[in-house]
């Protein structure tokens, strides 16, 4: 992407952010719904120091079993407008060294600690996973569309995430009772 396609954009990035913070929120609230008492689901756990200068990483929520004593981080990644970032930024909770570190400072994380959640048009278009079309106004009054196609960020995902504990949320969460079953199963 040039400097001048990017120049001309709006600032996505506080639509996305807020965007983002909503299905995270959702996601919460609709694995809650489904999990057991003996589960404690919290919103924004605090920051996992795992680098030397403490520095480290903010996950979208941990859930805790309080019968096994362990627990797992949850990603959420929502992604509405198409773009790749949304999967992209969620593949280093699928990294050996970024396990291998979680591992080191908390105790009580299970032996695969991430879940990651991706929602939105993205991965579900309008609620049929059929292709849609996106359209935005630049900087510059110019009109733009682009083609989603929901099949293919699934693919990306499925691809990507093989061997790793993640799902994909239908619209509106309406699997999330899958969603929670998947991760009993885990802790």
């Amino acid at each position: 992407m040039g400097a001048k396609h990017l120049s001309e954009r709006s600032n996505w990035q506080e639509e996305a952010r807020t965007r983002g913070d909503l299905g995270e929120n959702k996601v919460v609230e609709a694995l809650a719904a489904w999990l057991p008492s003996h589960y404690r689901v919290d919103l924004k756990p605090p920051k996992i120091q795992i680098y030397s200068n403490g520095k480290g990483i903010v996950l979208d929520a941990q859930i805790y079993n309080t019968q096994t004593e362990k627990c797992l981080f949850v990603e959420s990644k929502r992604g509405d407008n198409g773009g790749n970032a949304t999967e992209e930024r969620s593949y280093k909770f699928a990294t050996p060294g970024m396990k291998k570190a979680v591992r080191e400072v908390v105790p009580d994380v299970c032996d695969e600690p991430f879940f990651t959640i991706y929602s939105g048009k993205n991965f579900n278009g309008n609620g049929d996973q059929l292709p849609y079309v996106h359209q935005w106004t630049t900087k510059s009054g110019k009109r733009q569309k682009k083609t989603i196609t929901p099949a293919d960020y699934r693919e990306k995902v499925k691809t990507a995430m093989y061997g790793q504990n993640y799902a994909i949320a239908d619209h509106e969460f309406s699997n999330a009772q899958e969603i929670a079953q998947q991760i009993m199963e885990i802790i």
